[in-house]
């Protein structure tokens, strides 16, 4: 196949804390044949985004060949008249909440698509050309689940017809069938010669939809996997995800994950009816009740953007609950301090790191923070908390220049370990379990972080905790939970037990479709 893109010897530094440099890609060749897709991975920092980023900017250094012809990238827009897509992982960034489908597209909009209506007709056709599902151009942003955000996201990269497709963790926020969905459209982009370039964290996807597969670590290519030994791995896909892990951690990953069963304990979290309004002041929690027990993972399904994080913020009060009461330990906490509800011992993981971290202070100071408000008296063991702080730094693998390196300075996926590290690291007041609620845990994480992280919640519900597991990766919840619940348009639609869950059964329900087995153990579930 006739090479279309090849990235030579691309080398991007950055200015770390102190004003020393970080080699972000180090002197990386990157090749794209037409008709195929490649697959870039590696861990947190390895550089996968900041690779792909150097076609709407100058790398440091480097060469970028398109065609076989040498070109010079600025901007986003660049990238777009040369034939370039990009869908962005950040959807945050990428779409303007308060605007329209239709308002959102128009900035890519040139010669005839400059009128809305046309605009509106465009989308219309290319959403039936991909098979992007229903989406109403005339739709606010903030009104879509995370999901059709996604779409949406997808549908930007592809209205201007692209030469070359780039996917940046395209199915994070999808369904099971929405993901066979987004691999048919690949398939058939291939056929007409298109490329595709898919950075992701699900190994088995990776393995399934790619021609070659290019592992990076440390800013610089491992190894680049060919036709041949791509193909043998689709006949093998555990060996051959075992075998990408190790190339992207440098070591063996351990994927066995052993929920044992635990005897129950008591009711530590209870909702009644909660109803929480989202930012819009429209209600998107509509009276849930649930309860979570001791030695207990409840899982939480569903599509982002259907009213798990509001559920979750109204918990630790992040927002207001309108409605409803949440007890925790049988006392009613609803809309209670917080700091009253943490120092009951609830540790929260919010999907949104930003809003858990102080960016302008240390990595050390970020972790110290609960330290300072769980010791009681007046005075602290600073240096204890330092050796125990650093220890966490350790443990959870985050890679930081230094422990006093402000959060700013680390990537988006350590960032996430910060907060993972101090919220799982928390004990509960003596004689009382602690409760984690945990959204979307290992979201933007490497391979060998997640199943570390996999195995602290494990860990924890052996221990007595009460962990609340909000996540739309099917897998994880699947390989966690004891019970499954599914939140649909902000109601519990169905609730089964794990044991006997399926990957259909719970797909299905996240699609909003109520099948005959989806109540297993709602009673039980709903008791209060």
């Amino acid at each position: 196949m006739v090479t279309v893109l090849k990235m030579q010897n691309i080398c991007k530094s950055f200015v770390g804390e102190g004003g020393g440099e970080i080699r972000a890609n180090d002197n990386i060749t990157f090749t794209l044949k037409r008709g195929e897709v490649h697959a870039l991975l590696g861990e947190n920092g390895a550089g996968k985004s900041t690779l792909v980023m150097n076609l709407c900017r100058e790398p440091d250094s480097g060469t970028v060949i398109l065609n076989g012809e040498k070109v010079e990238l600025h901007s986003p827009r660049d990238a777009l008249k040369h034939g370039i897509g990009i869908a962005y992982q950040d959807l945050s960034r990428t779409l303007v909440e308060r605007h329209t489908i239709a308002e959102n597209i128009l900035s890519l909009a040139t010669g005839f698509l400059l009128s809305p209506s046309a605009i509106e007709e465009a989308i219309r056709e290319a959403l039936v050309e991909y098979d992007l599902g229903e989406l109403d151009p005339q739709m606010s942003i903030w009104k879509l689940s995370g999901g059709e955000k996604q779409r949406v996201e997808i549908l930007k990269a592809l209205i201007t017809n692209p030469d070359i497709l780039i996917l940046d963790e395209p199915t994070s926020m999808q369904t099971p069938l929405e993901v066979e969905r987004l691999f048919s459209l690949i398939e058939t982009l291939k056929a007409q010669g298109k490329s595709v370039v898919i950075i992701t964290h699900h190994l088995g996807e990776a393995i399934r939809i790619s021609n070659r597969i290019t592992v990076l670590r440390g800013g610089k290519v491992v190894d680049t996997l060919d036709e041949v030994r791509v193909e043998a791995m689709k006949k093998e896909p555990e060996k051959g995800a075992r075998e990408l892990a190790q190339l992207m951690v440098g070591r063996e990953v351990l994927y066995d994950l052993e929920r044992k069963g635990l005897q129950e304990g008591p009711i530590v979290l209870a909702t009644q009816d909660l109803r929480v309004n989202n930012d819009m002041g429209v209600q998107v929690v509509n009276s849930v009740s649930f309860k979570v027990r001791g030695n207990q993972i409840l899982g939480i399904a569903g599509v982002a953007g259907n009213g798990q994080r509001e559920l979750v913020e109204s918990i630790v009060h992040w927002r207001e609950a309108t409605g409803g009461n949440i007890h925790l330990h049988g006392e009613v906490i609803t809309n209670k301090p917080i700091k009253e509800i943490r120092d009951r011992g609830v540790s929260f993981v919010p999907e949104n790191r930003k809003k858990a971290l102080i960016l302008n202070m240390s990595v050390r100071a970020n972790l110290m923070i609960s330290y300072y408000a769980d010791t009681p008296g007046l005075f602290v063991d600073r240096e204890a908390m330092i050796k125990k702080t650093d220890g966490l730094i350790k443990r959870f693998s985050i890679e930081t220049p230094s422990p006093l390196a402000p959060v700013r300075s680390l990537s988006g996926g350590n960032r996430q370990k910060v907060v993972v590290a101090r919220e799982l690291s928390r004990q509960p007041p003596k004689g009382e379990q602690l409760l984690l609620i945990a959204e979307n845990p290992t979201f933007g994480l490497d391979v060998a972080t997640t199943q570390f992280v996999r195995q602290e919640l494990l860990k924890m519900r052996t221990a007595g905790a009460a962990v609340l597991l909000v996540s739309s990766d099917l897998t994880e919840i699947m390989t966690l939970s004891d019970m499954i619940a599914v939140m649909y348009k902000g109601k519990i639609i169905g609730v089964l037990d794990a044991s006997s869950a399926t990957r259909e059964s719970v797909g299905l329900l996240m699609g909003g479709v109520v099948g005959e087995t989806s109540n297993v153990g709602e009673d039980e579930l709903i008791e209060a």
